[in-house]
């Protein structure tokens, strides 16, 4: 029987983990998490929290840093970090005006009275969160933030010291109705927003930026090969972005050290 459920285990920790080509990479954004908090600990991903968490920072998850696919490529197995399970309180999980280097459309939080959204909280040493903002390109694409107090609440614990987090830097993107939509794969209660799926929203960002004349795959390899064609719909985009009026967080100033990784 343990030899069973050690091969289930094995393939529902595999299904964290997947190989993804370049296209299959930015329209699965943003990556398959799991519902409990989990651990990379001396090299393999663990079902618990495998260290103490006293000194670490805790930042929120709002899109593909709650995956341990993207963990695993901004930091490795090897790196010793922690994630629990956590709820936020009066926002939900929007695309932003933004493609990032690989070709997603990214995720950033906007304040929505009532709901309430499934995600989780990162733990992170000072040289891991260095790390972690040259990943979310700090000033350019994200914003530090630090949250309302008691809008997350982590899920095995009681915290009530400050969370941090990161929020779009031009906003959100708005679609025909000049709203945004939530992402359709981060679950959450009492939603308000219309829902899209990641392929969707990519779509659609294709088809407003005058490129319906080419399939989702060639208009994704321009964007992911071409930078200056990249930084070239980034502009439009932030022309077009909407920006919170009464945000739930503050922007914390905060500096780097090393090169931007994308």
């Amino acid at each position: 029987m343990s030899s069973f459920r050690e091969k289930q285990d094995a393939a529902n920790i595999d299904k964290f983990f997947p190989i993804f080509s370049p296209f299959e990479r930015a329209i699965s954004y943003p990556y398959p998490a799991p519902d409990y908090s989990f651990s990379f600990y001396k090299g393999s991903f663990v079902k618990e929290i495998c260290h103490k968490l006293d000194n670490r920072i805790p930042i929120l998850s709002v899109g593909s840093n709650r995956s341990p696919y993207q963990l695993k490529r901004k930091f490795t197995l090897n790196e010793d970090i922690s994630v629990t399970t956590a709820t936020l309180y009066d926002s939900d999980i929007v695309y932003s005006a933004s493609i990032s280097a690989y070709g997603s459309v990214p995720a950033t939080q906007w304040p929505c009275e009532g709901v309430a959204v499934n995600l989780n909280v990162l733990w992170l040493k000072e040289d891991q969160l260095n790390k972690m903002h040259l990943t979310e390109g700090l000033g350019i694409a994200y914003d530090f933030v630090k949250l309302k107090l008691e809008t997350v609440k982590i899920k095995d614990f009681e915290y009530k010291k400050d969370i941090y987090g990161y929020v779009s830097v031009p906003g959100i993107l708005p679609f025909q109705d000049k709203f945004p939509k939530r992402l359709s794969s981060i679950s959450g209660k009492n939603i308000k927003l219309n829902d899209l799926s990641e392929i969707n929203a990519l779509q659609y960002m294709k088809d407003t930026q005058g490129s319906k004349g080419i399939n989702l795959n060639e208009w994704l390899n321009k964007i992911i090969n071409e930078k200056e064609y990249r930084f070239s719909i980034l502009q439009n985009l932030r022309s077009k972005a909407i920006k919170p009026q009464n945000p739930n967080w503050k922007i914390i100033q905060a500096t780097t050290k090393g090169e931007l990784i994308v």
